[in-house]
């Protein structure tokens, strides 16, 4: 008796871990799907040099495999997480709060900078982590970057037809 309950037991763990699995490889996709958005103008130069975004810098240090400081890593990577998610939220007045891929997108990140803490304790390939943050963030300057761009457009033709 007592082993068929450990057995049932068992097997709904085992349940419990590959659907979770396959939920978290359900959302990587999809993410990766939307970090694969092409943009017509590499609109994030503009965003990074305006808000002295930090991202760029920390992804040329890990390709130059230059040193990692992890806790300024980390706290560079969520200042400008916070910031652009702040311009995305309210920098376009009529239309208010991210879109559903940017909402996903953001819970992947700060899922990312959960690992990454995970990743720093174990040692374990902090700059391919540091990388895909910056890949989001990037997405979400570029998003930016095209809001802000039609935004004036559409303002200055609105000037124009007035």
């Amino acid at each position: 008796m007592r082993c068929l309950g450990e057995g049932k037991v068992l097997m709904s763990v085992l349940v419990l871990v590959m659907s979770s699995a396959l939920f978290l490889f359900y959302v990587q996709t999809i993410c990766d799907k939307a970090l694969r958005r092409e943009f017509s103008q590499a609109y994030f130069k503009q965003i990074v040099e305006a808000f002295r975004l930090e991202y760029p810098q920390l992804r040329d240090s890990i390709s130059s495999d230059g040193p990692l400081d992890y806790a300024q890593t980390r706290f560079a990577l969520k200042c400008d997480f916070t910031t652009l998610e702040y311009l995305l939220k309210n920098g376009d007045p009529s239309r208010r709060g991210l879109a559903g891929a940017e909402r996903l997108l953001g819970v992947y990140f700060r899922f990312l900078l959960l690992s990454l803490a995970i990743r720093h304790a174990l040692s374990f390939s902090e700059g391919e982590g540091v990388l895909r943050l910056a890949s989001i963030l990037q997405y979400f300057a570029n998003s930016l970057g095209e809001r802000v761009d039609l935004t004036s457009l559409s303002t200055v033709q609105a000037d124009s037809n007035a």
